[in-house]
């Protein structure tokens, strides 16, 4: 895991379109697109906007103030070099530099992770920061809410951690796996307690299964459950994951299979669990066009256990 410190602005990179400038000579009407990387310009002509009246050496100033600086600090200088029928503009050369930033210095703490599941820890609470998962970047943004100018860019890296709770973001790892365990299991809103309690679980080695295994043996769940029998497993879990109380002519295949020794209910809870539409229902997965489910986004929230 490396630590690199960035103090400095933060690069306002943008594209400028249609802008004009002054000149010293008779041509008009030359219209330019203007991106600026890092400060630095590209600058094209618009080909419905070549303008007409200019001559070779031609300077054209486009102001600063335009394009998200000062002028004439980031002027960016257009001379023609040469000219078409009309004089219309064909080539040209140009130079200027522009504004990296908006002035404001910032401190950027960039921490690159393993290949593992990596942790950054906050000492302080979670309301003081926002967090934002880059999924593009593929890295978490954190930014102190007490001080705007100080962030985090945490590559490579799984959970953060605060001092009253934490947030996973291996949606498609550990935190989903056991969130979906929950949800099919308990339904409703799923217990930080429980989730950070599965999360340790699967962190030391121990299976989705072993998981599941704590979860239907638990009293929490023989509550909610409403008993202890097979018919009551299976309609706990099967209006979790569908929606809908199962009729006794759905329920009867699933509690033969258990009654038989076939399955196990940990197993059914697994299997349950793992199904694509129901994962998609919860947010884990994206539907189609998505790519992604919401909680990819959010995260998963859940007490460290």
């Amino acid at each position: 895991m490396t630590v690199t410190v960035t103090i400095g602005e933060l690069p306002i990179n943008a594209t400028y379109t249609a802008v004009t400038g002054a000149t010293g000579g008779s041509g008009t009407g030359a219209k330019f697109d203007v991106t600026k990387t890092n400060s630095v310009y590209t600058t094209v002509i618009e080909t419905a906007n070549l303008g007409s009246g200019y001559a070779v050496g031609d300077t054209i100033i486009i102001p600063g103030t335009s394009l998200g600086g000062a002028a004439p600090t980031n002027n960016d200088i257009v001379t023609v070099a040469s000219i078409g029928t009309g004089g219309k503009i064909s080539t040209f050369g140009t130079v200027g530099t522009g504004a990296l930033g908006n002035g404001t210095i910032n401190t950027v703490i960039d921490v690159t992770g393993t290949s593992g599941i990596d942790t950054y820890t906050f000492n302080d609470k979670s309301a003081n920061f926002t967090v934002v998962n880059d999924l593009t970047n593929k890295d978490i943004a954190v930014t102190s809410a007490l001080d705007t100018q100080v962030s985090f860019k945490l590559e490579n890296h799984e959970r953060v951690v605060f001092t009253d709770k934490a947030t996973a973001f291996d949606i498609t790892g550990t935190a989903g796996d056991v969130y979906a365990l929950l949800k099919a299991s308990l339904g409703g809103t799923v217990s930080k307690i429980y989730e950070g309690l599965g999360i340790k679980m699967e962190d030391a080695g121990q299976t989705s299964a072993q998981v599941a295994q704590a979860i239907v043996g638990s009293s929490v769940f023989t509550t909610a459950a409403g008993g202890s029998d097979y018919a009551s497993f299976v309609n706990q879990v099967y209006t979790n994951v569908v929606g809908t109380a199962p009729t006794p002519a759905q329920a009867l295949p699933y509690v033969t299979q258990l009654a038989t020794g076939a399955t196990t209910e940990a197993a059914m809870l697994a299997s349950a669990a793992h199904l694509t539409a129901f994962q998609q229902t919860i947010g884990l997965v994206g539907v189609a066009p998505a790519t992604t489910g919401v909680l990819a986004g959010t995260g998963i929230d859940f007490i460290p256990a």
